[in-house]
């Protein structure tokens, strides 16, 4: 795989460390994603006329569930998205954009296992209708996992090796490498790359999600990826309930 460096991914200009994981994500020697089209995870963009974002997954008619340094790219979702071309994004019909709630965001970018954000997401403005019921939603769980477990992300990575596939949604499953309970780090062997930040970790033995991408740490001979684990995240876990019942007494 050849890998580019960049100086800007989802409209963020990049810090070192975030540098250093887009350079190493992908666990082994091979880029084992494949396309999908899961219409639960969506690509958050800052504006439409942005090459790249981050990821982004319903959990509610209009929660949302993302990574915290991905907050500048909270401008619209968009789900159902094609294939790229030519390594340029392609948008999805304007039934299947959505504009985030920035005012109802919640976040902490404060690094690994604390890096975290949840947002609502208003109607589509073509059908009136919320993402969560369009398009589906995930339930959250707030169970401890174990190592070993076999996990998969879905999301909008780079790939640098197929055009088409560039900044599309891609999927791959991989086991838990570890968990750190003290500081919400769950190390994972799933293979990503930049703007699958954000992407939900679903938990394959339960169909739920039980951290959230947000940090690169694979490479061709060992290292592991970075999420922040729900379950030992008593503030990422307030946002979320929270989120959810204010749907419950509102809609």
């Amino acid at each position: 795989m050849i890998r580019k460096s960049l100086s800007i991914i989802a409209g963020i200009a990049l810090t070192t460390s975030v540098y250093a994981a887009d350079q190493k994500t992908i666990c082994g020697e091979s880029d084992d994603r494949t396309p999908s089209y899961n219409p639960k995870v969506a690509r958050a963009l800052g504006s439409m006329t942005e090459p790249a974002g981050c990821t982004i997954t319903m959990i509610g008619k209009t929660c949302a569930v993302s990574a915290g340094h991905c907050h500048t790219t909270f401008g619209f979702a968009e789900f159902n998205t094609p294939l790229s071309q030519n390594g340029r994004i392609q948008h999805p019909k304007q039934e299947d954009i959505y504009e985030i709630d920035k005012s109802t965001l919640v976040y902490k970018n404060g690094g690994m296992g604390d890096d975290y954000a949840v947002v609502r997401i208003k109607p589509n403005t073509l059908t009136g209708k919320y993402p969560g019921i369009a398009q589906g939603h995930y339930n959250v769980s707030f169970n401890m996992p174990a190592k070993g477990d076999m996990v998969r992300i879905t999301g909008y990575g780079a790939d640098y090796s197929d055009n088409d596939r560039n900044f599309a949604q891609q999927t791959h499953a991989g086991p838990i490498d570890s968990l750190n309970r003290g500081s919400s780090v769950m190390n994972h062997r799933a293979d990503t790359m930049g703007g699958n930040s954000g992407s939900s970790i679903i938990h394959e033995p339960t169909g739920k999600i039980i951290a959230i991408h947000t940090h690169g740490g694979c490479y061709s001979r060992g290292g592991a990826n970075a999420s922040t684990l729900i379950a030992s995240h008593d503030a990422l876990k307030k946002a979320i309930t929270s989120c959810l019942q204010w749907e419950e007494n509102n809609l």
